[in-house]
């Protein structure tokens, strides 16, 4: 017999910790409600039992599993304060309050708490109550947080324990419910936990899309600011790209042909960025010489070289804080790309003549037209200094293939009636048809001086026609005039037929930018993404005249 006990209280205790186990692994409150009484249940033996959850207010039980299925129901309450006072005639509440087991042998025999209303639950359910325990559920930190009410127990051979027995029974029961109220307790601030982050991450949502709202009206309103003006999905995409990439502190690289606007996308950039209080500095690493572009970057001390009689500070102690913008940098010299990465490297910028380096917090973005790429299979960029400013490409796109000619000429055309002062009335269908149908090799910048030149030509309050746009738009043009260099005709026939074609090509464009600019050589010269005096050194070695018929507008020697 006593081995029996024995055996029967080892077999409870292994069930205990397998059941324990389960419950802390129990994510589900329902799920974890119902394994606690189930278990309750089959290890006292008790043919019925409900869970008690003490309910958000405090003020009253909530039955959250009940054993079997069948008179008390999931949902049912029993208030804890009926007509304002606790309840201390109901078992159940009395352990709510006081955080001590009640225990009762027979309902129908019973003295204490009210009798007569269990009596009346007993015959509303069909019930005969016999053993009857209500443990609380009570963690770490002694707080109740519910009943764990079992009922209806008996022996193993069926018959009704007694008082002895079930006050054997509640210390394992009680042993019980003080783990059920620790994992209850838990799966609750798991539940509250979870809430919180879920509430964390709708607000996390909801900055996100503020902030990207905030940011694409930043971009939107520096777009504006900068004057690029757009209908244009390829370029909505290009304001997503900067509106993503402004806030960072990471280079930018600028691709596209001459004239797309880079330094204008570069000046965005900074606009919508932290830095937009900080200066902006534009450097053409075409533009200056070696030695000259060196000295103008990193700055020099006095005597550091003939000539320099002061100290002088470089672009980069210039734009500390704010962003230099670096165009044309595919045609920095090998030399300086070294140097300028160092910087990049480092953060610090000594000066030409200077021992000692500067810290220098500078956003560099750069541009280009040509194939970055294919110059350092060339050896002609470095390849190191190619991926440390390309960390975030931004490619534009030509503007034939953009679609928004007409609002870009609308506009630019009130920035030039604005600037001459002169009224004009707009842009006939012919002429916008002309425009569309034009390439535009010289993208935004062709069209913007396509379109001075016709404010200028046309009358007083009309309307820009076709016969106000360069010859070689409408088809007008006459033959471009030629005259072959001295050394095209020393080669003469021996010379390859390709670059004759080249050559050919080259001075067909040239005269072709020229008649677009009206002759101005140094606008000439930016449409095509070259020097004003590499453009002379062409037209002399080229020998080219006039760009269109005699008496039309874009003679060479202009500009």
């Amino acid at each position: 017999m006593e081995s029996d006990c024995h055996d029967d209280a080892h077999a409870h205790a292994v069930e205990l910790f397998a059941m324990v186990s389960a419950m802390a692994a129990e994510r589900d409150r329902k799920r974890l409600a119902a394994t606690c009484l189930d278990t309750a249940c089959r290890i006292s033996g008790a043919k019925r039992g409900t869970l008690w959850a003490l309910d958000a207010t405090g003020k009253n039980l909530v039955a959250v599993a009940v054993h079997p299925d069948r008179g008390t129901a999931t949902g049912d309450t029993v208030a804890l304060y009926p007509g304002g006072q606790p309840d201390m005639r109901d078992p159940r509440c009395w352990t709510a309050f006081t955080g001590r087991a009640a225990i009762i042998e027979d309902v129908a025999r019973m003295h204490g708490f009210g009798r007569d209303a269990l009596l009346r639950r007993d015959h509303a359910h069909g019930w005969r109550t016999r053993g009857l325990i209500a443990c609380p559920l009570r963690g770490n930190d002694d707080v109740t947080v519910g009943v764990l009410e079992v009922a209806d127990l008996d022996d193993a051979r069926g018959h009704p324990l007694d008082l002895a027995a079930l006050q054997a029974l509640e210390r394992l029961i009680g042993a019980f419910a003080y783990q059920a109220a620790i994992a209850i307790a838990t799966s609750a601030l798991i539940a509250r936990n979870q809430a919180l982050v879920e509430e964390l991450e709708a607000l996390n949502e909801r900055l996100r899309r503020e902030n990207t709202r905030l940011k694409q009206q930043t971009v939107s309103v520096a777009s504006r600011a900068e004057g690029l003006i757009t209908a244009s999905p390829a370029m909505e995409r290009v304001l997503d790209l900067i509106g993503k990439v402004a806030d960072s502190a990471v280079p930018v690289l600028v691709l596209g042909e001459t004239g797309t606007g880079k330094e204008v996308v570069s000046r965005l950039v900074h606009a919508a960025s932290p830095r937009r209080d900080h200066p902006f500095v534009a450097q053409n690493c075409a533009a200056l010489p070696a030695d000259l572009l060196e000295s103008e970057l990193f700055g020099h001390r006095k005597g550091a070289f003939t000539g320099a009689l002061a100290d002088k500070k470089g672009l980069f102690e210039v734009a500390d804080g704010g962003t230099l913008f670096l165009d044309e940098i595919g045609d920095m010299p090998l030399a300086l790309q070294a140097k300028l990465l160092r910087v990049l490297q480092d953060g610090e910028v000594r000066p030409l003549g200077a021992t000692e380096a500067r810290r220098c917090d500078v956003r560099i973005v750069a541009a280009t037209h040509v194939d970055l790429r294919g110059r350092v299979a060339e050896g002609r960029f470095r390849e190191d200094l190619f991926y440390r400013i390309s960390v975030f490409p931004i490619l534009l796109p030509p503007l034939r293939d953009r679609g928004d000619v007409p609002v870009l000429a609308r506009h630019f055309l009130e920035r030039a009636a604005e600037r001459h002062q002169k009224s004009v009335a707009g842009i006939s269908d012919a002429a916008l048809a002309v425009l569309q149908r034009h390439s535009f090799p010289g993208n935004v910048r062709e069209l913007m001086n396509v379109i001075e030149r016709a404010v200028i030509l046309c009358r007083p309050g009309g309307m820009i026609e076709p016969d106000n746009l360069p010859p070689d738009l409408t088809g007008t043009a006459g033959p471009v005039r030629i005259a072959a260099p001295q050394t095209v005709a020393v080669e003469g026939d021996d010379a390859p037929a390709l670059r004759q074609t080249v050559r050919r090509y080259e001075a067909e464009r040239i005269a072709q930018a020229l008649a677009a600019n009206g002759g101005n050589r140094t606008r000439a010269a930016e449409m095509l993404g070259m020097s004003r005096r590499s453009l002379q050194e062409k037209i002399a070695r080229y020998g080219l005249g006039r760009t269109g018929p005699a008496g039309e507008p874009g003679s060479v020697a202009g500009g």
